[in-house]
């Protein structure tokens, strides 16, 4: 019997929650199967990834930092949402071909929704979402947001550490703005998204925040990151544990033919994980 294979990829993935997570699926829906994760440096990504996508019984990888981009370039076919997004953090194999797939912004916007605050947010033209960082996981945050209210369009402000063009239809920002300027932002902020791994509110030497906003950092550990305890009255905290798990469901969909649920036992393993 031939077991089916798969592993997150990045530069520093060994301590990875995904394979906890596909583990526990295995067992929960009695699958023959083993997640791991593939430490690859940038020097030798060209080499170890065309190495790797030829592993006999993979059917498939997670794709984190910083290759979500780069992996492009070995794909033979991407969906929809990769192909505006340009990035791509879930690999499907069949077939021996490689097919690109982007649920970064599946897993945002569900860990949004089951927020219960997303009907409350009210962006309107004097109100922001805030957007730091943009990498990969950034774009796919602007995607997810683009699908659920067309207000996003021109009330989003992304900010960057270096000066980049904005060439997503869903925006309306030409280019990410310098991250000193959000400090002229923050006040008609009702979103507030964090990209980076890093508490940049705290470097620019902005004071705690006292405001009823929504707060989000795709961080996942510490489930509390410093950049969520800068906010000390905020309307709700949007854990990065909860992106990962549901952008981890239909990659799982995808390699194994099973939609998994998120279960109280995954969810304790999880948290138990991060508050170490």
């Amino acid at each position: 019997m031939n077991i089916k294979k798969a592993y997150v990829i990045g530069t520093k993935v060994n301590k990875s929650l995904s394979p906890l997570i596909f583990n526990h699926w295995f067992e929960k829906y009695n699958i023959s199967a083993t997640y791991s994760f593939k430490v690859i440096k940038e020097q030798n990504f060209n080499k170890e990834i065309k190495k790797l996508l030829e592993e006999e019984n993979l059917c498939g990888l997670n794709v984190t930092i910083p290759y979500k981009e780069k992996i492009l370039k070995n794909m033979n076919k991407l969906d929809k949402a990769s192909k505006i997004i340009q990035a791509v953090n879930c690999v499907t194999i069949k077939d021996k071909k490689y097919y690109g797939s982007n649920t970064d912004w599946r897993g945002f916007g569900e860990a949004l929704s089951d927020s219960l605050f997303s009907k409350r947010l009210d962006i309107q033209k004097n109100n922001k979402a805030i957007l730091i960082g943009y990498g990969g996981a950034a774009k796919a945050v602007l995607y997810s947001l683009s699908l659920m209210d067309s207000k996003y369009k021109n009330n989003t402000y992304v900010f960057n550490r270096s000066k980049k063009k904005i060439n997503l239809p869903f925006i309306s920002q030409k280019n990410t703005l310098a991250l000193e300027k959000i400090k002229d932002h923050l006040t008609q902020a009702v979103l507030i998204i964090n990209t980076t791994p890093t508490n940049i509110l705290k470097d620019l030497g902005v004071k705690k925040i006292n405001k009823k906003v929504v707060v989000c950092d795709i961080v996942y550990k510490p489930k509390e990151t410093k950049f969520l305890q800068h906010f000390t009255n905020p309307m709700a905290k949007i854990y990065g544990i909860s992106m990962l798990i549901n952008q981890a469901k239909p990659c799982f969909f995808n390699w194994f033919g099973v939609k998994p649920l998120e279960d109280d036992l995954l969810k304790n393993k999880l948290f138990n994980e991060i508050s170490k």
